[in-house]
C-alpha cells in the first residue's frame, strides 16, 4: 500500500512539473550567450549568422570546451567572427558563444 501511494506521488508531481514547463524541453536552434552543450541544449547542426551586431563590437567568438563548466583557459579551440558566417556543431561540442545572433539552418 505504502509503495502504491509513494508511485502516485510521484506520478503526481511529474505531471505537476510537466504542466507548468520544468519537463524536457526540446534541444533550440538557436545559440544563446553563454555556455551550451550541443545535443542537450541547442540541436546539432549549421548554424549562420549575418554578423556581430552594434554591441559586439565587430567581433563575435565561439569557444570550444572540453566540458560543461569548464572554463575559458580549458579551450579546446576559439573562432573569432567579423561578417556572414557559419559554424558547424556536433553533438557532444560544449561550446560558450559570444556575441552574433547564431540560428540553425
Amino acid at each position: 500500500m505504502r509503495r502504491n501511494v509513494i508511485t502516485l506521488l510521484a506520478a503526481a508531481a511529474l505531471t505537476t512539473l510537466a504542466g507548468t514547463g520544468i519537463a524536457h524541453a526540446d534541444p533550440a536552434t538557436q545559440l544563446h550567450e553563454g555556455q551550451q552543450v550541443v545535443g542537450q541544449d541547442v540541436q546539432p547542426g549549421t548554424y549562420r549568422t549575418a554578423g556581430p551586431r552594434d554591441q559586439d563590437y565587430g567581433s563575435c567568438f565561439i569557444t570550444w570546451l572540453p566540458y560543461k563548466g569548464a572554463k575559458s583557459s580549458d579551450l579546446i579551440d576559439i573562432e573569432s567572427y567579423t561578417g556572414a558566417s557559419f559554424v558547424r556543431l556536433n553533438a557532444g561540442d560544449v561550446v560558450d558563444v559570444s556575441g552574433c545572433t547564431w540560428v540553425a539552418e
